[in-house]
C-alpha cells in the first residue's frame, strides 16, 4: 500500500482523473485515447443515486437496463455504496469477482491518507499472477437483505431462537411512513423455514412525525409460501402492497433488488424501546441488494475520523472475469466535483494474459 497525503478522503474530481491516468493511457491508440487495450488503465463515473449498470468492456460504458434478472448486457452495477455483479442470483451473465484486499489489514488513518494517485501503484501492480486458478476462490452474486442477522441457530440443541436485540429502522413502500422493527418469538421453526415469527414494531405516519403505538403481529410460514406484510396496516397483505416479504429464512423490504416500492432499512444500535423517531436516517436507509466479493470484502470504511460521517475508499484491487475475460477494478471516489455523493469512480484495466 502506498500513501500519500491526505486529499479528504474523497477521491478526485473526473477532471482530476482523467490527468493522474493519462501517463498510464497510450494516446497513440489506433482505437483512440479513451479505448485501453491491455493493461491501460482507464476509469469510468457514475451517478449512483439509483442503480446505475455497467458494460465493462474497453471502454466501458453506462447501460440502460429494464430488467437485470435477465439481461447480459450490464456486467457490474452500482447503488449508493452497494456493488452487484451480473451472475449467481443476480443476473444471468455469469459475472465473478475476487477480491485482491492488500489493503484490508489498513488502519482508518492509513485509509483516511490514501488517494487515487498513492494507490495507483498498487492498481499497476496487480498482474494475470495474482489471478485465482480454483473456481472456489471466485465469488458470484447472492441475496444480501438488509434485514438480516434477526435469528440465531443452536447446533448442538438444533433451536432456532430469535435475536431481539437486533433492531431496524424501516421506511415503508410508499416512502411516507417510517416504523421500528424487531423479531422476537420464532416457533415451530424447520429446516426449510421459520415457522410462526413474530415480530415487533411501531409506525410513524410521517417524516418526523408521532411515534404509534408498539404493535405485535405473527407471520405463519410454515406453508412454505412467501408471506407480504403491511406495516402500516399492521396485517398480513398481498403481494400488490406491502412493506416485508418473509420467505424461509429471509425478510425482504419492498425495495431495491426485491420490489418496486421505496421501502428500506438500517440497523440502528439504539434499544428498540427507547426509539422515537424511525425517520431521522434519510442517507443510510437502503433496500435489498444481490452481493457476492463486494458486500464479503467492503470497498469503503465509513467515517474513519469519527467526526466526518464520509465514505473513504480502502482501494482494494478487485478481479472481475466475465466470458473469460479478467479486468482488474478500483473503487476510488464516491463524491463529484461538488461533493455530491453516490458519484462513483471505478478505475480498471483488462489483465494481459489472464
Amino acid at each position: 500500500m502506498t500513501r500519500m497525503a491526505a486529499w479528504g478522503g474523497r477521491g478526485l474530481t473526473p477532471v482530476a482523473l482523467s490527468l493522474a491516468v493519462g501517463a498510464a493511457a497510450c494516446s497513440d491508440d489506433p482505437a483512440g485515447p479513451g479505448t485501453p487495450r491491455d493493461d491501460e488503465v482507464a476509469t469510468i463515473t457514475v451517478n449512483a443515486e439509483s442503480w446505475a449498470y455497467v458494460d465493462l468492456a474497453d471502454p466501458a460504458k453506462l447501460v440502460t437496463i429494464e430488467d437485470p434478472a435477465t439481461s447480459p448486457g450490464w456486467d457490474i452495477a452500482f447503488n449508493a455504496t452497494a456493488v452487484m455483479l451480473n451472475g449467481g442470483a443476480a443476473g444471468p451473465g455469469g459475472v465473478r469477482g475476487y477480491c485482491v484486499c492488500r489493503n484490508s489489514g489498513a488502519t482508518d488513518a492509513q485509509v483516511a491518507a490514501m488517494t487515487p494517485e498513492s494507490e495507483l501503484e498498487d492498481f499497476l501492480a496487480v498482474t494475470a499472477a495474482d489471478v485465482p486458478t480454483a473456481d472456489e476462490d471466485w465469488e458470484s452474486d447472492a441475496l444480501v437483505p438488509v434485514i438480516s442477522g434477526w435469528y440465531a441457530y443452536d447446533p448442538s440443541t438444533h433451536r432456532v431462537s430469535a435475536v431481539p436485540g437486533k433492531v431496524w429502522k424501516v421506511r415503508a413502500a410508499e416512502g411516507v411512513a417510517y416504523a421500528k422493527l424487531r423479531v422476537t418469538a420464532i416457533e415451530g421453526a424447520s429446516r426449510e423455514n421459520a415457522g410462526r415469527v413474530t415480530i415487533e414494531f411501531a409506525v410513524q405516519a410521517e417524516k418526523g412525525g408521532a411515534m404509534g403505538p408498539v404493535r405485535t403481529a405473527t407471520v405463519d410460514l410454515s406453508s412454505g409460501d412467501p408471506v407480504h406484510f403491511d406495516l402500516v396496516a399492521g396485517a398480513v397483505s398481498d403481494a400488490s402492497d406491502w412493506d416485508l416479504r418473509f420467505e424461509g429464512y429471509t425478510i425482504r423490504v419492498n425495495g431495491g433488488v426485491s420490489g418496486s416500492g421505496q421501502a428500506g432499512a438500517v440497523a440502528v444500535d439504539e434499544p428498540f424501546e427507547a426509539i422515537a423517531d424511525a425517520s431521522d436516517m434519510d442517507r443510510h436507509y437502503a433496500g435489498d441488494t444481490f452481493g457476492g466479493v463486494f458486500s464479503a470484502r467492503r470497498w469503503y470504511r465509513y467515517n474513519v475520523t469519527g467526526t466526518d460521517h464520509q465514505i473513504w475508499p480502502t482501494y482494494d484491487v478487485y478481479l472481475i472475469e466475465r466470458g473469460g475475460e479478467v479486468y482488474k477494478v478500483q473503487l476510488i471516489g464516491y463524491y463529484g466535483p461538488a461533493g455530491e455523493p453516490r458519484r462513483i469512480t471505478m478505475r480498471y484495466a483488462r489483465l494481459a494474459g489472464a
